[in-house]
C-alpha cells in the first residue's frame, strides 16, 4: 500500500518521542532546530538548507536512548563520549530512504570545528558545526537556568576557532543579540514556530517500505534504551504481522499491525533507565511511570495524519479483556482485534527475552503463562489458540534479527 503523509509532520511527531529521553526537558530538539534555522537565515543560506536544518535539528539526537547519556550531554559542554551517539545516529539514518541524506551531518554534530575531516565538503562542515554550536547553547541554558544571553554568548565566543567555526560564532552572536531570539525558546512561542514550519510541508506519497524503515529506526531507538529489550519491538512487530496473516486479515490491517508493533513502546523513551533495568519489583511510583508508556505512544503517533488507527492499536498493547489493563482499562468490546494480536505478541516476545529480573523462557513456558492469562479472561482465546497451533513458527518470528542490507535499509532475517 501507499501512504500520503507530510514528512515534516512525521518528523515533528517523532521528535517528540526523542525529546522524551530528557524526561523533564522535552523541547531540546525543537530548540536546536529553531536556533539553527535562524542562524542560517542570518547567513543568507538557501531556503532549502534552512529547511534541512529544521529536519536535522529535530533528528540530531536520534542516537540517544538513555537518560544517563542525555544527562551527560546536557551537563557537560564537551563530554568525551558524545561521539558514540553521533555514530549511532548516522547509522540509524542511513537505513532510511527518507532521512539518509542527513546522516553525515548527524555523524559530525559533536565534532570540534578544528577536528572535522578534510574530506567533508564546506557545506557538510558548516551544517554539522552549526548543529553542534546551537546544541551547546541549549546545553548551557540547561546547566544554568538563570544564565543571561551575554554569558552564553561569551562562552561560545571563547571556543571560536576550536570547537566552533568563527563565522558561525559571529553569525550566532548577531542573531541572538535580538531579545526575541531567546523569547522563541519558550514552549508556547516555540510551538508556534514549529507549527508554522510543519504547515509549509506538503503531502507526498510514500511506500509501505519507506514508512516501515522510519518505524524500524524508531523501534531500534526504543529497543536500545535497555540491553534487556534489544530487538523487542522488531520481534513484536514480526510476530504480530505473522499472526494477522494467519487470520487472513487484509493487507491494510496487516501493515497497520506491523507498524503498531514497531512503534508500540515509543512512550518508553520517557521512562528512566533505572526503572527499565531495575532487578526487583517496581514500587507504586515506578509502576505508575511505566504504565503510562502506551498513552505516551498514542500521544506521539496520533499527531501524524493517517496514523490515528496505528496509534490506537499501539497504545492498547497492555489492555486486557477483563478491563483491568492499562492505560485506559478498556472493556473487551472496546479493544479491536488488531490490538489484541499485538498484546499477545508483546507478552510472548517479552517472556522469551532475558529481563533484569529473570532469564528468558522457553516457548513452551511462555505459552503456558499466556494460556493461563487466556483462561483468566485477559487475552483473546482465538489468538492464543492460533499461537499454540503455530508455536514454533511464532517463536521464530518473535526472535527475528535484523542487519543492514547493501542499500542501507533494514534486512529482516
Amino acid at each position: 500500500m501507499e501512504y500520503t503523509l507530510n514528512i515534516k509532520e512525521v518528523t515533528y511527531a517523532l521528535s517528540e518521542a526523542l525529546d522524551f529521553v530528557g524526561i523533564d526537558d522535552i523541547l531540546h530538539s525543537k530548540r536546536v532546530a529553531y536556533m539553527a534555522a535562524e542562524v542560517s537565515k542570518k547567513l543568507s543560506w538557501s531556503e532549502e538548507i534552512t529547511d534541512d536544518l529544521m529536519f536535522i535539528g529535530m533528528l540530531h539526537d536520534c542516537g540517544v536512548s538513555s537518560t544517563d547519556v542525555h544527562t551527560h550531554l546536557v551537563g557537560e559542554l564537551d563530554w568525551a563520549n558524545s561521539h558514540i551517539h553521533s555514530i549511532r545516529g548516522e547509522d540509524l539514518l542511513k537505513r532510511t530512504n527518507v532521512y539518509n541524506r542527513f546522516s553525515t551531518y548527524i555523524r559530525y554534530h559533536h565534532t570540534h570545528w578544528d577536528a572535522l575531516p578534510q574530506e567533508l565538503t564546506k557545506q557538510e562542515k558548516n551544517i554539522s558545526n552549526l548543529i553542534y554550536l546551537v546544541d551547546r547553547v541549549d546545553a548551557l541554558r540547561a546547566q544554568k537556568a538563570d544564565a543571561k544571553p551575554e554569558e552564553i554568548q561569551a562562552t561560545i565566543q571563547k571556543y571560536s576557532g576550536s570547537l566552533f567555526s568563527p563565522e558561525l560564532v559571529e553569525a550566532f552572536i548577531h542573531t541572538s543579540s535580538n531579545g526575541s531570539f531567546w523569547f522563541y525558546l519558550d514552549s508556547d512561542a516555540l510551538g508556534e514556530y514549529i507549527a508554522e514550519w510543519v504547515e509549509t510541508g506538503s503531502d507526498n506519497t510514500y511506500t509501505f517500505l519507506e514508512i516501515k524503515e522510519i518505524s524500524l529506526m524508531f523501534a531500534a531507538i526504543v529497543d536500545a534504551k535497555s540491553v534487556f529489550t534489544f530487538e523487542h519491538s522488531i520481534g513484536v512487530a514480526t510476530l504480530s504481522r505473522y499472526l494477522a496473516e494467519l487470520f487472513q486479515l487484509s493487507q491494510e490491517s496487516c501493515e497497520e499491525i506491523e507498524l503498531a508493533g514497531l512503534l508500540h513502546d515509543l512512550g518508553k523513551l520517557r521512562v528512566q533507565d533505572a526503572i527499565l533495568d531495575k532487578h526487583g519489583q517496581l514500587n507504586e511510583e515506578e509502576r505508575l511511570i511505566m504504565n503510562r508508556h502506551g498513552f505516551d505512544s498514542d500521544i506521539v503517533l496520533r499527531r501524524i495524519k493517517g496514523f490515528k488507527r496505528i496509534a490506537h492499536i499501539a497504545s492498547l498493547h497492555h489492555e486486557t479483556l477483563d478491563a483491568k489493563g492499562y492505560p485506559y482499562s478498556l472493556s473487551k468490546d472496546k479493544i479491536p482485534f488488531e490490538a489484541r494480536i499485538v498484546a499477545v505478541a508483546d507478552i510472548f516476545q517479552a517472556l522469551i527475552q532475558n529481563r533484569p529480573y529473570r532469564d528468558g523462557m522457553s516457548m513452551h513456558e511462555a505459552y503456558t503463562i499466556i494460556s493461563e492469562m487466556c483462561e483468566n479472561g485477559k487475552l483473546d482465546v482465538d489468538i492464543v489458540t492460533k499461537l499454540k497451533e503455530n508455536l514454533q513458527s511464532c517463536y521464530e518470528n518473535a526472535t527475528v534479527k535484523y542487519t543492514i542490507s547493501q542499500n542501507s535499509s533494514y534486512d529482516i532475517s
